[in-house]
């Protein structure tokens, strides 16, 4: 996978040096390692563990052991992680990838309502609802860390793979289905849910493609959750985590 700044043609292949074994294998360190942090957090938290603060602190943890794999992976190639993930500089300007994230996210609430998204309440929610440290934690988490992680792992390291074996916009939806099918839970199983993260993926992975770079595509994640984690700071209430 080329590590320059250069964008990229939308019908150009990805080509990185890893594969199906890497993806799977990270996926099963990611659920064992979350499994140890969860156990180890309901032993040293007890209750709070359950709270909001106490999940983002978990799922941290967990990513903590996956990128520490894929150190030690990328390090046997020889190759730099995040360099090799597409972390390199954007070529677009931050406010034009900002506005594509705000134009996604209203385009999320036009379908939402298209879709007739049922007003419930989800598993996400009663984490934000909680108390105010749940929901601050939350927030910042969903418009830093948060959006970082998930395009590094979904579009830098699963997209290029899958577009490798499928072909440019196949790739990219197949990596978008999956980025929707794993926020499900998290969302109440809600399928109108799943299509509209999907629908959000397939733009953020666009983005990474045509730009080569997963900061770029970060970014733009970034504006499209800090809306709804604004609101969510200042009244709490229902949202799609992402």
């Amino acid at each position: 996978m080329s590590t320059s700044s250069r964008p990229l043609i939308l019908a150009e292949r990805e080509t990185p040096f890893w594969g199906f074994g890497e993806l799977f294998l990270s996926v099963a360190v990611f659920f064992v390692g979350l499994g140890v942090v969860v156990s180890v957090a309901s032993r040293l938290l007890n209750e709070d563990a359950k709270t909001g603060y106490g999940a983002v602190l978990q799922e941290f943890a967990a990513y903590m052991i996956l990128f520490a794999l894929l150190k030690a992976l990328f390090s046997f190639h020889g190759r730099p992680l995040l360099q090799s993930l597409g972390w390199v500089p954007q070529p677009f300007a931050i406010t034009t990838l900002m506005g594509i994230g705000f134009a996604v996210f209203f385009l999320s609430i036009a379908l939402a309502v298209i879709l007739q998204t049922p007003e419930t309440q989800t598993p996400f929610d009663k984490l934000i609802n909680g108390d105010a440290w749940s929901r601050i934690a939350i927030a910042i988490f969903g418009v830093s860390l948060g959006p970082a992680i998930e395009e590094l792992l979904f579009r830098g390291l699963l997209q290029p793979v899958m577009i490798k074996v499928a072909g440019v916009f196949p790739g990219i939806l197949i990596t978008s289905i999956l980025f929707g099918a794993v926020h499900l839970d998290q969302n109440g199983f809600l399928w109108q849910s799943g299509v509209i993260i999907t629908v959000a993926g397939f733009a953020f992975g666009t983005v990474r493609h045509v730009t080569g770079s997963t900061r770029a595509s970060t970014i733009t994640h970034i504006a499209y959750n800090s809306l709804p984690f604004l609101i969510t700071v200042l009244q709490g209430g229902r949202t799609s985590h992402v």
